[in-house]
């Protein structure tokens, strides 16, 4: 991912290693949440609104109350 403008704008908070959750020091809206340990980054849709969305990986899937029939990647 790269960033093309804003960047000084941008603040990172983590409470574990897992995840790095990035905000607008501006508005404090979430823009995206950085997963190293997983190599994997949330990007918020609301930030990018013509962004085509196609979902590729249910992330967190052991903790869903609805069983998903779909096809996807499905990770613990």
């Amino acid at each position: 991912m790269q960033i093309t403008r804003g960047k000084d704008n941008i603040g990172t908070y983590n409470k574990t290693p897992q995840s790095y959750r990035k905000w607008c020091k501006t508005c404090g809206g979430h823009i995206f949440t950085e997963h190293p340990g997983m190599g994997l980054i949330d990007v918020y849709a609301a930030v990018i609104p013509d962004f085509p969305y196609h979902a590729r990986i249910h992330v967190h899937y052991q903790e869903v109350k609805l069983r998903m029939q779909d096809g996807l990647l499905k990770m613990k």
